[in-house]
């Protein structure tokens, strides 16, 4: 199922890559997660593991992932290793005039309870990412 969302924002390519691969601050931007890290040392690359806590509906849960593809300043793509939702998730970053086209990534496969919303999972999702990528905007933009 893709969940994926695309929005323009009005700052360098570089900049939005920087800020959304600082892992903590999905906690700023993506809805829900409370806490977000990652679980191996060194540089971001192919290999980086890290995690997400997220509160849903009076809920606590995990989301282990695993960074699968690796460009710097351009994307990350992982694997969600762990959770109630598996699949692939990234961040595209493309420079778009004197800002950046950028896309968060999802494409996921719900499991248990959540399989059982089917189509309504998958709407529920679109909105949630395409509120993500506004309130990332809205915080990128709000910088001088």
């Amino acid at each position: 199922m893709n969940l994926s969302a695309t929005i323009f924002i009005d700052r360098p390519a570089a900049e939005v890559f920087e800020y959304v691969m600082e892992v903590p601050h999905d906690a700023e931007w993506r809805t829900g997660v409370v806490e977000a890290a990652f679980t191996s040392e060194g540089r971001v690359g192919v290999g980086t593991t890290g995690f997400d806590r997220i509160e849903a509906n009076g809920r606590e849960m995990v989301a282990d992932w695993t960074v699968f593809e690796y460009e710097p300043g351009l994307l990350a793509r992982w694997t969600l290793d762990s959770g109630p939702i598996m699949g692939r998730g990234g961040y595209i970053c493309e420079k778009s005039g004197n800002g950046t086209t950028f896309t968060l990534e999802a494409n996921v496969k719900p499991s248990g309870a959540y399989r059982l919303l089917g189509p309504l999972f998958g709407l529920i999702g679109r909105r949630q990412n395409r509120a993500d990528v506004l309130r990332l905007k809205a915080i990128l933009e709000a910088k001088t």
